[in-house]
């Protein structure tokens, strides 16, 4: 049989004893019932536990507006420093010591960083200027026009954080499908989310997460159970105008069908160690110091 969104909307209906339906468009009362909560009752249930079907690896978008000074005489620039001079962006190719910014120029130890131009490709994460605005790119394109590239967030405008007195001096983009973080790549990261963004105080973050999986046929039959099983506590009430039902309904979302889901789900795959803590660790190898566990060095849980 085929899994698909109808299956889920049926098991709820039927924990109800509502009437089936042929389509998920079907015009009665029950389907707009249960099409305003599913989307909301999926996510929900999405981010209870690290499914194993939903989870997605990613290097987040680096969205930080570059740091870049004004270029100054008589100073040591390293290879990759960023400097403005005249308003124009440039990125240092060899290190040294300034002199004249056109003798410098001159001898290739600087190079343009060039503004958006037409007819390029770009890809994601690359950052260009544009009327002296930096931009990161959010889709691998070829360039046409600005404004409409723009208008369909191809291009975000880079960020400098308005308060880091937290440390939260990177800004990342963070996953348009993103519903929970689960592990990320540095052990010592700190990670906060606001709106659209995630904000850390490190560099090159990576991340494993929950997505919004919309693909009924990838998931587990416990899972689909619990999902069918929320959505019917959600709309029990709206369908049959019975509280106890409804409260029924949700008892056994969260002691029975979501607790079940999740063990089923948590057998699949080697499971990953808890982080050894100072303590531990000095007990293993006589000092405080990190001793990473089997595939713990990779992956961490965010502290």
């Amino acid at each position: 049989m085929s899994i698909d969104a109808l299956t889920i909307y049926n098991d709820a209906l039927s924990m109800i004893g509502g009437r089936r339906l042929s389509t998920v468009t079907d015009a009665v009362e029950e389907q707009r019932i249960i099409s305003e909560v599913y989307d909301d009752c999926r996510d929900l249930v999405l981010s209870e536990h690290p499914w194993t079907f939903a989870q997605k690896r990613a290097v987040l978008l680096d969205m930080t507006t570059p740091d870049v000074d004004l270029w100054v005489a008589a100073t040591a620039y390293a290879v990759d420093d960023e400097v403005s001079y005249n308003g124009v962006f440039y990125i240092c190719l060899i290190a040294h010591t300034s002199t004249l910014f056109s003798t410098d120029l001159a001898a290739v130890k600087w190079e343009l960083i060039t503004d958006w131009v037409t007819a390029t490709a770009y890809k994601l994460g690359d950052q260009v200027y544009h009327t002296g605005v930096s931009y990161s790119c959010l889709v691998e394109h070829t360039s046409g026009t600005f404004a409409t590239e723009l208008a369909a967030v191809d291009w975000i405008i880079s960020e400098i954080p308005a308060m880091d007195e937290d440390g939260m001096d990177v800004v990342y983009y963070r996953p348009t499908d993103f519903v929970e973080l689960s592990l990320i790549s540095d052990a010592n990261a700190i990670v906060k989310w606001e709106g659209s963004r995630i904000l850390s105080n490190v560099t090159g973050l990576k991340i494993i997460y929950t997505y919004q999986n919309d693909t009924p046929s990838t998931y587990t039959a416990s899972f689909r159970k619990a999902l069918a099983n929320k959505i019917a506590a959600e709309i029990a009430f709206s369908i049959t105008q019975s509280r106890s039902l409804a409260e029924a309904l949700l008892e056994k979302y969260t002691k029975i069908t979501l607790p079940k889901a999740c063990s089923n789900d948590s057998s699949q795959g080697t499971p990953m160690e808890m982080r050894a803590d100072e303590w531990e660790n000095a007990r293993i190898s006589g000092s405080g110091a990190t001793v990473p566990r089997a595939n713990q060095q990779t992956w961490h849980p965010i502290s």
